[in-house]
């Protein structure tokens, strides 16, 4: 029997004995040496997870997520009743429009009638010219007492007397001792005295000169217009000029700008002092989808608040949706609770929201736990995950 040639260095590969095997088959061919079947013994995945271990793993998660949802608390504690609120609120408002009536007197619209001139006033700079005798021409500033110095004349008071009133009370001056027909002409060639002031939610607040006679959109308009968050009325600050008294007027900028009702559009005077307060703000926080700091538009309810911050979130309790008032210094803040189905019948309208206010969702705990719960694909296999939504 012929002897086989020695036999080549084969690769060892622990997986299978089977390949060893078929190399060794291959190179003997036809001849009589034959290995034995052997039995293959595969050897363990390292990365293989009984059935038990994937049970227990999912067991604890699944008690992990249940507790994380089902622990967190309502944020705030209902205080009164829609109708208590609403009854509150209602006599609240009454309480303060009466207020609004003693402080505040509407703009008298004999005023609007009256083409108002510029009235001088101290500090005002004034170029006086005498038609017959150039020699008198000169140029005064109006003093803290209200007069001018004038050539021959010496000083001469016209404190809150327009252009034309000082043109005739100097040439009348003039004509009693010097000049037998004077023409004099005194024109104002600085206005200090009689500036308009335009502070609050303008886009360019500041000290405007009184050129000319001018109402409150053309004085809005000098300081570059509103800003957003612009409420809805205006304050006007009068000085009366006889009596020294200030008065305050309120204009109502919604129905003057949105409306276009030119019955608010009042002549401005030299020395008001015009004062856009801002709408105020709104928090909206809880389980909405962009929650956050709004301003109040005119009349804003909380149904507005809702939408204007994307509105309710996946996870919100339908059934927890919270208003929260501050009352004032040692008082009591109000709570008041609403359903989504209260905001649907229109309830949700009829609450207007005020300054500071705070519009918060509460949370669902099995709303968060499904919109945070989640599966994961990895190496050792599949699993689940969680996270906050509201973080």
């Amino acid at each position: 029997m012929a002897v086989p040639e020695p036999l080549p260095a084969l690769p060892y590969k622990q997986s299978s004995l089977l390949s060893a095997r078929a190399i060794f088959q291959n190179y003997l061919g036809d001849s009589p040496l034959r290995f034995p079947t052997v039995a293959t013994v595969p050897m363990p995945a390292m990365n293989s997870v009984t059935p038990l271990r994937v049970t227990g793993l999912f067991c604890c998660t699944l008690l992990a997520l249940f507790l994380s949802a089902c622990g967190d608390k309502e944020k705030f504690t209902v205080t009164t009743s829609v109708e208590q609120f609403q009854q509150l609120h209602a006599q609240q408002k009454e309480d303060d429009s009466t207020q609004n009536r003693i402080n505040l007197a509407p703009l008298v619209l004999a005023d609007d009638a009256d083409d108002t001139e510029y009235l001088l006033g101290n500090g005002d700079l004034l170029v006086i010219k005498v038609l017959e005798e150039s020699g008198l021409n000169t140029e005064a500033r109006v003093n803290s007492r209200g007069s001018i110095n004038v050539p021959l004349l010496g000083e001469v008071s016209i404190m809150n007397l327009t252009a034309g009133e000082a043109e005739a009370k100097i040439a009348e001056l003039y004509r009693r001792d010097y000049l037998h027909d004077p023409h004099v002409s005194v024109y104002i060639k600085e206005r200090l005295s009689k500036q308009i002031t335009l502070v609050g939610a303008v886009e360019k607040p500041g000290t405007y000169e009184y050129v000319s006679r001018r109402r409150l959109l053309d004085v809005l308009a000098v300081g570059n217009g509103l800003k957003k968050e612009a409420g809805a009325y205006a304050f006007i600050t009068r000085e009366d000029p006889k009596t020294r008294e200030t008065q305050t007027y309120m204009v109502d900028l919604e129905d003057l700008v949105k409306n276009g009702n030119m019955a608010h559009n009042h002549i401005i005077r030299g020395g008001d002092v015009i004062f856009v307060p801002e709408s105020g703000q709104c928090f909206v926080d809880g389980a909405v989808r962009n929650p956050g700091t709004y301003p109040l538009e005119n009349n804003m309810t909380i149904t507005e608040a809702i939408v204007v911050a994307g509105g309710l979130a996946g996870y919100a309790d339908d059934d927890k949706i919270k208003l929260v008032r501050f009352m004032g210094r040692g008082k009591e803040r109000q709570v008041v609770s609403l359903s989504y189905s209260d905001l649907q019948a229109g309830v949700g309208d009829t609450l207007i929201l005020k300054d500071q206010d705070i519009i918060y969702a509460e949370s669902s705990a099995s709303g968060k736990f499904f919109s945070g719960a989640g599966f994961s694909l990895g190496f050792m296999g599949t699993g689940m995950t969680f996270k906050d939504p509201q973080r």
